[in-house]
């Protein structure tokens, strides 16, 4: 069975990956409900931009480490552009998984892990 590369890099770095699922109309704070919900250690939100915008084939990619209710947007880490004339999304989806493999061993995203890699 195929998977997408982004879950065969995540699985080949030993990451489980839970079922990825669609969010309709969903936004980015969704994913923090979402996480608590499932009490998973990192929730990765994959957006795509809204229609009539120069890049509307373009997609964010959003990350929380362990969100909870006095989670702020500093908290996240974002990869945007991902898209043919941006960052290409093969290269995007090895970005995440180096990206996710940090967020693991630091135990943080956003300015808390920029902080920790320095």
């Amino acid at each position: 069975r195929d998977r997408p590369p982004l879950v065969q890099g995540l699985k080949s770095a030993g990451i489980t990956v839970g079922t990825p699922f669609f969010v309709k109309n969903g936004r980015v704070r969704v994913m923090d409900d979402i996480g608590m919900e499932i009490g998973c250690d990192v929730v990765l939100n994959l957006i795509g931009e809204r229609p009539g915008l120069g890049t509307a084939s373009s997609m964010s990619a959003y990350l929380i480490y362990k969100p909870t209710k006095e989670t702020v947007e500093s908290d996240r880490t974002l990869i945007s552009n991902i898209y043919a004339g941006g960052t290409p999304p093969v290269e995007a989806g090895a970005q995440l998984v180096d990206l996710i493999k940090d967020i693991l061993k630091y135990q943080a995203t956003g300015v808390k892990l920029n902080e920790a890699t320095k």
